[in-house]
């Protein structure tokens, strides 16, 4: 691991540590408003994804403004209801990408994700700029980046199947003190699991990511400033 990167996750533990109560509770209200409208019939699932693609930019941007030290509210998750369609084209659009780049390969299609996958931060950062534009940015943020993005990807997965390890294994335990139906041997793993990941995997590593793209655009202006200086300087001589 290079030292910057190395530098970024220490950064994300010291960030999500001070900020651990107000990201978990952000995280819960996006999750839980998505839920609830699950339950609603006939179009629950439609609805609960509409409302995703929103509530996930509200998120990312309470993430962002934790990274950059601004003040901000949980309430924030429905700051972007007035950009909810463009926030829906912006995940149909980047899902529909993936796919297509899938069918031909499973590598390029992690390629395509890989490249996409700061879209959302920068539609939470830039809403009023586009879809593709916030596809292309992304794609130009990452180039050159997406190994480290990579790595944070599988991080994720990987803790992800080992809670899904121990939640299996704690019920096996139970079953030695009560044998218990089929149906309670394979739905609390999953619950447990899910509940794990959604309200405690998934925002540390959104806040990763986060801290990546807050670091990619540093990083970014800096070479910008640097061609411009070193055009100077070569006009000057010239």
């Amino acid at each position: 691991m290079k030292k910057e990167e190395y530098r970024v996750w220490l950064d994300t533990n010291r960030l999500y540590t001070d900020n651990r109560t107000s990201v978990l509770i952000s995280s819960f209200v996006v999750w839980a408003c998505i839920f609830i409208a699950m339950l609603f019939p006939l179009f629950g699932f439609g609805l609960a994804f509409f409302l995703m693609c929103t509530l996930c930019i509200g998120f990312k941007k309470i993430v962002l403004d934790i990274i950059r030290g601004n003040e901000y509210k949980v309430e924030n998750v429905f700051d972007y209801y007035a950009h909810s369609l463009s926030a829906f084209c912006l995940r149909v659009c980047s899902m529909v990408l993936i796919l297509l780049w899938s069918l031909l390969l499973i590598i390029p299609g992690v390629i395509c994700g890989l490249n996409y996958s700061l879209a959302p931060y920068i539609f939470a950062d830039e809403p009023d700029i586009g879809t593709i534009a916030c596809l292309e940015k992304s794609k130009k943020l990452v180039y050159g980046h997406r190994a480290e993005l990579l790595i944070i990807f599988l991080m994720e997965a990987l803790i992800t199947i080992l809670v899904a390890t121990l939640a299996s294994c704690f019920v096996i335990i139970f079953n030695f003190i009560a044998v218990m139906p089929l149906w309670f041997n394979v739905v609390v793993p999953i619950i447990i699991t899910l509940f794990c990941f959604f309200v405690v995997i998934l925002p540390y590593f959104e806040m990763l990511i986060g801290n990546y793209y807050v670091n990619l655009l540093k990083q970014s202006v800096q070479e910008k400033t640097t061609v411009k200086k070193t055009s100077k300087s070569v006009s000057t001589k010239r």
